[in-house]
């Protein structure tokens, strides 16, 4: 999934659009339970349909029931990371996702729009990055999306030692100059080693995290210039020349997952800095409406901040206002982070209690 298929999830739907949404393992005993779990939200899902299906047009629940079984049906259960969400709607849309290092709240939703806040939290977890192997045979360049890495191969990468060396004639180095004249070369190989890694940053800048043993490491931190420099967010140490991709990815993952944390902090220290210039807003009911005026740059939330409202005139209320009053909402929250995003709102989900003194919710204004 990127932001285009993100941004087309979040547009409204005929009704009944389904979202389910449940947490799966990835390991035995507990992955066992994951298919009773999925079981038990397809029959809610297919109660739910038929409670509204003199309301709506003719066989149209039993579509939309049958589209989300298709989609269920393309998921193995066996190879599930930490979360599953189901999507489907008239017409025979159906989308399925597997979500990793996500955590999601239990629930069926229906509405006229798809629950996208799961989805929204797997994309600011899963940014795409370079993991660089160093080595003299060769040096590696991986694109990572994900938990998914794949090898460049292009003109910069890989990247041999014998590549950078100079045609060099003439006598050969005594025994005690030996030592400084291969230090020389290796510096000039990663000296090179830079150059293309700025190269590729130049075309597509991301995060970088670099591995290999502490000499290498030692090579390319002393040459590296300021865009490589501040483009690094972690390094490993030791030889992985004949790592499998699936390796790497493994040892990325804790720098990725420092590196996200790390973000949650700063988003939740950059509201301080809006308080200091009154460009602040706390609370569901103050963000809410200020969200329909396009004036949030910065929406940040509690993951499992989940709020059943109704919605009417512009306005939220509660759960158990008059019918009269507005149509119901499953999470206000989930409305609240697609209102947003169609503004080209940023958002940051961060973990439960994070916000407490805020109302589990706030946001930095545009002005």
């Amino acid at each position: 999934m990127n932001a285009g298929e993100l941004a087309d999830l979040h547009k409204p739907r005929t009704y009944p659009a389904v979202s389910v949404i449940m947490p799966t393992h990835r390991r035995q005993p507990e992955n066992k339970q994951d298919p009773v779990r999925l079981k038990s939200l397809l029959d809610e899902a297919r109660r739910r349909l038929r409670e509204e299906k003199h309301d709506l047009p003719r066989g149209m629940a039993d579509e939309v029931m049958a589209t989300l079984e298709k989609a269920a049906d393309q998921v193995d259960l066996a190879h599930a990371v930490e979360a599953l969400v189901l999507l489907a709607a008239p017409g025979g849309e159906q989308h399925a996702y597997v979500l990793p290092r996500v955590n999601v709240t239990e629930r069926v939703i229906i509405d006229d729009t798809f629950a996208t806040r799961d989805l929204v939290a797997m994309l600011e977890r899963s940014w795409n990055h370079w993991v660089l192997v160093l080595s003299e045979q060769p040096t590696r360049l991986w694109s990572g999306d994900g938990e998914r890495l794949v090898e460049v191969s292009d003109a910069l990468f890989p990247l041999l030692f014998e590549d950078t060396l100079p045609d060099e004639r003439g006598p050969v180095p005594l025994r005690k100059e030996a030592v400084t004249f291969q230090d020389d070369r290796r510096m000039r190989f990663f000296r090179q080693v830079e150059r293309n890694l700025n190269e590729v940053l130049k075309r597509d800048s991301r995060p970088v995290i670099v591995l290999g043993v502490s000499r290498n490491l030692t090579y390319l931190d002393e040459v590296a210039g300021g865009p490589v420099k501040d483009a690094i967010i972690g390094t490993a140490e030791g030889s992985f020349d004949k790592a499998s991709a699936s390796e790497l990815a493994t040892l990325a993952d804790p720098i990725l997952l420092a590196e996200h944390e790390r973000w949650q902090r700063q988003a939740v220290d950059d509201l301080d800095k809006a308080r200091s210039t009154r460009r602040f807003a706390g609370g569901l009911e103050e963000v809410w409406e200020l969200a329909g005026q396009g004036r949030i740059a910065h929406l940040v939330v509690e993951e499992g901040h989940l709020v059943p409202a109704r919605t009417g005139q512009g306005r939220l209320l509660p759960a158990d206002a008059p019918e009269s009053e507005g149509k119901p909402v499953s999470d206000a929250v989930d409305d609240l982070i697609e209102t947003v995003l169609r503004a080209d709102g940023q958002i940051t989900l961060v973990p439960d209690g994070a916000l407490a003194d805020h109302g589990h919710i706030a946001a930095a204004l545009r002005f």
